[in-house]
């Protein structure tokens, strides 16, 4: 998929790919499982490059090839290797859309968060072992064409440190485990639906800091008015 291409020159490329897959994970990309409809809400990359080294990154094989589900210990990732590049994204947190929900539930169903309580959600869709259906499981990019306008373009995104990470002996200023590769996408509010973002407060401060956001825009996403 063209929208997953990383491009592997070096660091700043590399990084910049990810921002992009980013906006388009909050714009245009739905999972869908057997006629089950989800969104990309959290999501950390990991890569081991000639450029990039991150020693967080399982080099598994499977993360070689792109555009592929890799199940883990962890939960589940989405692949973007090249064949020599490993690459894979963690999936954190989902939301699953329609399903009976409305306009003002943002067409949102249920958020889904934690990568294991994510792998569960997903594959508790594939049909039974002895059913004759076959499963279809897809990564669909709908490039703007939202007809129905059911699926609401974030409003933002977050960029803050991976969770969960150990030191490695080879990484003694922990500048892999400090790289914030984990994006956390900001969905609109609705009169039904509220986002539950852990932190979120941290994450709105830091943004504030980096000029990214206003206090208008903070004060819109919190949904109350805070003094930074």
């Amino acid at each position: 998929m063209k929208f997953l291409e990383v491009n592997f020159e070096n660091e700043k490329t590399i990084i910049q790919s990810f921002d992009l897959i980013a906006e388009k994970f909050g714009s245009d990309v739905n999972i869908i499982i057997n006629e089950n409809y989800y969104r990309i809400v959290d999501f950390e990359f990991y890569v081991f490059s000639h450029k990039l080294q991150d020693l967080q990154t399982h080099q598994h094989k499977i993360q070689l090839e792109h555009c592929k589900f890799y199940l883990h210990s962890s939960g589940i990732d989405i692949t973007f290797g090249d064949g020599e590049n490993y690459g894979g994204i963690l999936l954190r947190g989902i939301v699953k859309l329609y399903d009976g929900a409305e306009k003002e539930n943002g067409f949102m169903k249920q958020q889904f968060d934690g990568p294991q309580i994510v792998a569960t959600e997903l594959f508790s869709n594939l049909y039974p072992l002895n059913s004759t259906k076959k499963n279809e499981i897809s990564l669909i990019d709908i490039n703007g064409q939202n007809q129905d306008s059911s699926f609401f373009p974030a409003k933002t995104f977050f960029k803050t440190k991976r969770v969960g990470l150990s030191s490695k002996p080879t990484d003694k200023e922990d500048f892999y485990k400090n790289l914030q590769l984990r994006y956390i996408i900001v969905l609109p509010v609705f009169p039904k639906f509220k986002q539950k973002i852990k932190g979120i407060e941290s994450l709105v401060q830091a943004e504030i800091k980096k000029g990214k956001l206003t206090i208008e825009d903070a004060k819109e996403i919190l949904g109350y008015k805070k003094t930074f």
